[in-house]
């Protein structure tokens, strides 16, 4: 046996919990905990906690949304909406505090020491134990993401491939326009295309998740539509599937619950919607369409070289299962733009999933 040094002492480590362990006395290993009953409640606490891309996933969702809110109050800043500004900046208080729970959650994750995650926010040690517990990080991420449920998918099954929208929920006369399927909402529209493109990219969990940099489990969720993914993950998943990652923005800031007002935002989010769809064929929009989209009509649209009336733009939003809520606004927008004399133009085709070529059957 050994001797325990003298002098020694450290906090106990499980959160919250005051008291300070005395390594200085007797002899064997020293003591780890002020008492057994904290030994077990942290033991219990750590097999309990998150994977640290779950984490890590949390944090950046907290911190984008921070930076598109304090994006708002710079806009209102410049039109001179006071008002406005104050009550935002009122609100921005509530950001500040989630987003340093996440923080510490991350750093705790990273075997940071609680004394200096203390340090690096100028408190003592016994308070970032009282006011930012394992616990009270964790209410604080459950209030946030439970305000936000009705914008994140909480679980659902995996997205069954379909060749063709209409593949599934859908009944009616042998043209097969009647009885189309209500909109998904727009956690699954996202996670549907993600899912596609998984497919098509013929790529393993492993290989994808590794490209963008999280786990394969991770990445199972996220396809499955069961993790709503931070822009930065959503951008890398769209690189490593060799797609157009302006074509997921719209979908990933829908579900968000974020509020799109830029008018070439309008054929992204088509092109979006047709991934989410699985990339059908031209000719089997049309067929779903009430009226018959032409393939010009369906082509314009997709490619941003038109910007029709909403009754045709919202015939192929109802086709490809998105919703009109979402993408009207967009096309509003777009129409302004156009009928000021800025016509779309066209983008440059950047890979398969920009315009393939199985949709123009």
């Amino acid at each position: 046996m050994t001797t325990k040094a003298s002098g020694s002492s450290l906090p106990c480590p499980n959160p919250g919990c005051p008291n300070i362990v005395d390594q200085s006395a007797g002899v064997g290993r020293p003591r780890q905990y002020c008492s057994e009953a904290c030994g077990r409640a942290y033991r219990k606490l750590r097999s309990s906690q998150p994977e640290t891309a779950d984490i890590d996933d949390y944090a950046v969702q907290v911190a984008e949304q921070a930076a598109h809110h304090l994006q708002d109050i710079v806009r209102l800043v410049r039109d001179g909406q006071a008002l406005n500004v104050l009550e935002k900046i009122t609100e921005s208080q509530l950001f500040t505090g989630d987003l340093t729970a996440a923080v510490v959650q991350q750093a705790r994750a990273r075997k940071h020491k609680a004394a200096d995650i203390a340090g690096a926010m100028n408190i003592s040690v016994d308070k970032l134990s009282r006011d930012y517990s394992a616990e009270a990080c964790a209410r604080r991420q459950d209030r946030r993401q439970r305000k936000a449920a009705p914008s994140a998918p909480r679980s659902r099954k995996p997205p069954s491939p379909r060749g063709k929208p209409g593949g599934r929920g859908r009944a009616g006369g042998a043209d097969g326009r009647a009885g189309l399927a209500p909109p998904d909402d727009p956690g699954t529209t996202l996670a549907n295309a993600l899912a596609h493109l998984h497919r098509a990219s013929g790529k393993t969990l492993r290989v994808a998740g590794g490209e963008s940099q999280v786990t394969a489990s991770y990445l199972c969720r996220v396809l499955a539509g069961e993790r709503l993914p931070s822009w930065t993950v959503t951008h890398q998943l769209g690189l490593a599937y060799g797609a157009d990652p302006a074509d997921l923005r719209p979908l990933w800031e829908a579900a968000r619950g974020y509020e799109m007002t830029a008018p070439l935002t309008l054929h992204a989010a088509l092109r979006g919607l047709h991934l989410s769809a699985a990339c059908p064929p031209y000719s089997a929009i049309r067929t779903l369409s009430r009226d018959g989209l032409s393939v010009a009509d369906i082509r314009g649209m997709l490619d941003g070289s038109r910007v029709p009336e909403w009754e045709r733009v919202g015939q192929l939003v109802e086709a490809l299962r998105g919703r009109a809520d979402t993408i009207r606004p967009l096309w509003h927008m777009a129409k302004l733009a156009a009928d000021a004399g800025h016509p779309p133009h066209p983008p440059a085709s950047t890979g398969p999933h920009r315009l393939p070529a199985q949709a123009f059957g």
